[in-house]
């Protein structure tokens, strides 16, 4: 939450000037009060935006941002995909290139994650286990140093 209002607050004073030095602002506010409906689309849109961006905040807590990324790139493709089959509009040969390269990284991702994860479980399954007392020392130093302050969810 911090991040998002700190985020807002400091790209606030980049905005404003050139607003007001265009006259953008003043005229804005004149449309906005000759259609008040705008008002409620700005309000909807602002929660629309919160609501997005504190999903995209959890994913990265939760899952890192290497997923997240992967996960919202995959959103930008199915939505591309969806588009086709409900719009009628032409599968471009660019249309078709890029979303095969999408769902060729993204692949090339799980596997190569996959294959890192069985090199790690293969290397040294004893060494690795550790004895129930550290089991128990090492969960308690994680939980309050942090190690695992990445996979927290923020809300």
């Amino acid at each position: 939450m911090e991040m998002l209002f700190c985020s807002t607050v400091v790209g606030l004073p980049f905005l404003i000037p050139p607003m007001l030095f265009t006259g953008e602002l003043f005229k804005a506010w004149t449309s906005c009060s000759q259609h008040l409906y705008v008002y409620g689309v700005l309000v909807f849109e602002a929660m629309a935006t919160f609501i997005g961006q504190v999903s995209v905040l959890s994913l990265i807590a939760i899952f890192g941002a290497a997923n997240t990324a992967m996960i919202t790139t995959a959103r930008k493709a199915v939505t591309l995909l969806l588009s086709y089959l409900i719009f009628t509009k032409p599968l471009t040969e660019q249309h078709a290139t890029g979303l095969l390269l999408i769902a060729m990284g993204i692949t090339m991702k799980i596997f190569l994650d996959d294959r890192s994860n069985k090199k790690a479980l293969n290397s040294s399954p004893i060494a690795s286990i550790p004895k129930p007392s550290e089991d128990k020392e090492l969960m308690a130093q994680s939980d309050y140093a942090g190690e695992h302050e990445e996979r927290r969810p923020l809300v």
